[in-house]
């Protein structure tokens, strides 16, 4: 298996501090003292957030250093260079609201495109192989009345588009939509859905579980991607994360891969984005804040931005310490993790059986999503896998999560036997400074939680989609990160 390793480029005019590399070293450091470096604002993280806080904070004068604990900037907006051509394995389209970061592309000069149209995708279910023209009248879906006519992969969409019940985005935290704070399996079950739909449905929504995957949250981001939209009778709307034009939404990627935007972004800031610079501590006392990375290098500044996880930043040694109800959130919230396995086909195996390059399965590898040149060509296999799925794949070493999704491809599917290669196995749990992919709420947690998820605590300010509120995906980041910035503007003026 060939590895291929995300970019290494020169991000800033006084370069990147070097790595100390890995834990062991540490105890070599001994008590060396390490004068303090000293800036306004200090950021945490340079995903879309972070270098979105800084470029604001720059751009009104602000003194700003960005701490970054992997060796590259972009976060969770990573690309890796394959022989096919650059494929990301996070933030992949820029839907159709994303203001922020369609002018962030204006500005730095970084071309968007239109995407390929999607691939089809056929259905392996309960050990049969069916295309999803046969779906509705297979012998192996036992959904009942018209979710027989919904391919299993849109099955979530179904149910959770039609009838929403939000007035609109903005009122997903008010009391009034408190009721819709349950499990999406309760949701579900309300609607009418089957025990069978609730099945299939599971594979393809990010979240640990049906059973505890907030509703409310779903509708949300729903009801924020079908704003504007004229309403479409396409039933099958693969999900709220995988709709595109085909669905009627207009949405773009970024030439040469989505991580080529916070990397244009970082080499346009002043100060330094400091790389392998994982932080350990965070002491607010007085006016002043310090910083201290792994490595025993200290900061000082007035102000910090954490545009990390939640998943991060709770391993952060952050006095003084959240409390209350932001204390449970930061400890507590969760966060999913998806794996994505990269595979380049040797022939048009598909051909060979359904003729629908992708698969939607209720296997351990849930979907296989086929990538597509500007030609109509397919050039990748992608398998992807998303919550506790992932997580279970994870306790398999790296190698054998390779072996094992095109072993178990070829037995679902013996067309493709023999006629795959894998390029790249990547889980955001494991190997990713991010520890996880989204955050996800979980049944009752909205009311609870999303008045304090953002909320400043001290002169620490709380970047990160994870801090959103109608916002999507990177359009959600790098919002977030401005926000954070304003709120450090004005309680310095």
């Amino acid at each position: 298996m060939t590895h291929t390793s995300p970019p290494k480029r020169a991000l800033s005019r006084r370069g990147f501090n070097a790595a100390l590399g890995a834990a062991t070293s540490l105890p070599l450091l001994g008590r060396k003292a390490f004068a303090f470096e000293s800036a306004d604002v200090i950021v945490i993280g340079a995903g879309l957030a972070g270098l979105n806080a800084a470029l604001n904070l720059e751009q009104e004068g602000y003194s700003v250093i960005v701490l970054e604990a992997a060796d590259y900037v972009g976060g969770r907006t990573l690309t890796y260079d394959f022989p096919s051509g650059p494929t990301n394995a996070g933030g992949q389209t820029i839907g159709p609201y994303y203001a922020r970061v369609r002018d962030l592309a204006h500005r730095f000069d970084v071309p968007l495109i239109t995407p390929p149209g999607r691939v089809a995708m056929g259905n392996y279910v309960s050990g049969e192989l069916v295309s999803s023209a046969d779906w509705p009248n297979a012998k192996v879906n036992k959904t009942v009345g018209a979710e027989r006519n919904v391919q299993p992969g849109a099955l979530e969409f179904f149910y959770l588009s039609n009838n929403n019940p939000l007035p609109d985005v903005e009122s997903w935290t008010e009391a009034e939509q408190a009721h819709l704070d349950v499990s999406i399996a309760r949701y579900m079950i309300n609607k009418g859905a089957s025990e069978e739909a609730l099945r299939l449905a599971s594979i393809t929504m990010n979240v640990f579980s049906l059973s505890t995957g907030s509703a409310l949250a779903y509708l949300r981001d729903i009801k924020r991607l079908q704003w504007g939209i004229a309403t479409s009778d396409n039933q099958n709307t693969r999900s709220t994360y995988g709709a595109g034009a085909a669905d009627g939404f207009e949405f773009n990627e970024v030439a040469g891969g989505t991580q080529r935007l916070p990397e244009a972004m970082a080499a346009a800031l002043k100060g330094d984005v400091r790389l392998n610079q994982p932080v350990r501590s965070v002491s607010m006392t007085g006016d002043n804040v310090e910083v201290k990375t792994f490595d025993g290098s200290r900061f000082q500044s007035k102000y910090v931005v954490s545009a990390v996880p939640f998943s991060v930043l709770r391993n952060i040694d952050v006095f003084p310490h959240f409390e209350g109800i932001q204390r449970t959130a930061v400890r507590q919230s969760g966060h999913g993790n998806t794996v994505r396995v990269f595979m380049e086909p040797k022939t048009p195996f598909w051909d060979d059986d359904i003729g629908e390059p992708g698969l939607y399965s209720d296997t351990a590898i849930e979907r296989v999503f086929a990538r597509s040149n500007e030609e109509g060509e397919i050039v990748g296999i992608d398998c992807w896998v998303n919550g506790n799925a992932a997580f279970r794949l994870d306790q398999l070493p790296t190698e054998a999560v390779g072996d094992f999704v095109v072993d178990t491809l070829a037995n679902i599917r013996p067309a493709s036997r023999g006629k795959v290669d894998v390029i790249k196995v990547h889980s955001w749990a494991k190997h990713s400074a991010s520890g996880c992919c989204r955050h996800v709420f979980e049944a009752g947690q909205v009311k609870e939680w999303a008045d304090v998820m953002a909320k400043p605590h001290g002169r620490l300010h709380l970047a990160g989609e994870q801090t959103r509120s109608i916002e999507n995906g990177m359009e959600a980041a790098a919002k977030s990160g401005e926000r954070a910035a304003f709120e450090i503007m004005e309680r310095i003026s």
